[in-house]
């Protein structure tokens, strides 16, 4: 099954790449400046993916980790 970051990755290239080209009755065309523009969208997305996995890990590696649902430090209160 695929995550959230998988479904929203694909739909992202997906939607740049429909940006990108025309329909036609013979399929999709791609002209050369569109091909040039849709290249950098994808790099720019990547480099923005990359950006927040180390945004992340650093997060994560500062032990500034979210609790876990369920979990609580606080008090209790009884049902």
């Amino acid at each position: 099954m695929a995550g959230a970051f998988e479904i929203a990755t694909k739909s992202a290239i997906r939607e740049l790449i429909l940006n990108s080209v025309h329909e036609s009755r013979f399929g999709y065309v791609l002209s050369p400046d569109s091909l040039e523009v849709l290249n950098e969208q994808i790099f720019d997305l990547f480099v923005t993916s990359r950006n927040l996995k180390a945004a992340g890990d650093k997060f994560l590696a500062q032990g500034l980790a979210p609790t876990v649902r369920g979990a609580s430090t606080g008090p209790q209160l009884k049902r």
